[in-house]
């Protein structure tokens, strides 16, 4: 996929502190041409602070026996130093998991994606209902594939996949469930109407999603946060009663 096609969905670099901010902020700076640098960088257990290793500010030497990490041992403190002006070291991280310097993949940014909802099915297909009859409700749904790119800088493959249906009848009646249904001659997911009139069927879908940076070595798929909604709108019908009349 071109650069072109990627669609940036997170813009921004200004971050609080923390594993990734300190890394992100590196491989900002070290993208640029040296000309435009402002810091060098270096990760090491050592204590580069002019006070050496008895500074109060210096990170332990070793990790924290109680940091556990998922995608391998634990990553060296993180250090800069402004380039003009014979800067100081400072420490900018201390220890870190790996998977703590890939960008989180937040809800917002989930929500920004253009998820296509999927569409309401019903048996029968075209109105009218009839009203104490059975109406069977399905969905046909498909994982949705995306390439992104997170606060102009990473390349993201997004995945998502439904969730949860909630189905509204138009009556009052709703259905939540794990399961899409199918068509006839399953009845896995009906409906009975007990009143006459107009209704129309609704379908409202939950997704989650699971992402993979370009950057992470691992290229490890990771839950993203929270969910996105997609809402369709069947077509309106009539429900009606059929009465039998006795002739001649």
């Amino acid at each position: 996929m071109q650069p072109s096609d990627v669609e940036v969905i997170g813009k921004g670099d200004t971050l609080a502190a923390g594993a990734f901010p300190a890394e992100h902020d590196r491989r900002v700076d070290e993208a640029r041409p040296p000309s435009k640098r402002q810091y060098e960088y270096e990760r090491t257990a050592d204590c580069l602070v002019p006070g050496g290793a008895e500074d109060d500010n210096c990170p332990p030497t070793f990790p924290p026996s109680s940091m556990v990490c998922e995608d391998g041992p634990p990553v060296p403190p993180l250090w800069r130093r402004p380039l003009e002006n014979g800067g100081v070291w400072h420490l900018r991280w201390g220890w870190s998991c790996p998977e703590e310097l890939q960008p989180p993949f937040s809800e917002a940014d989930l929500r920004k994606l253009k998820v296509k909802a999927v569409e309401v099915q019903h048996q029968p297909v075209d109105g009218p209902m009839l009203i104490t009859k059975p109406v069977i409700v399905y969905a046909e749904p498909t994982a949705q594939e995306f390439r992104v790119r997170l606060m102009d800088f990473y390349d993201v493959d997004v995945v998502v996949t439904p969730r949860e249906y909630t189905w509204e009848f138009g009556d009052g009646g709703t259905l939540t469930t794990a399961d899409p249904g199918r068509p006839y001659p399953a009845f896995d997911l009906t409906h009975v109407y007990e009143s006459l009139g107009k209704a129309r069927i609704t379908l409202r879908t939950a997704w989650s999603a699971k992402y993979r940076v370009d950057t992470d070595p691992l290229r490890r798929w990771r839950d993203a946060e929270g969910s996105v909604f997609t809402v369709d709108e069947g077509e309106e019908f009539e429900v009606i009663e059929l009465r039998s009349t006795l002739v001649d």
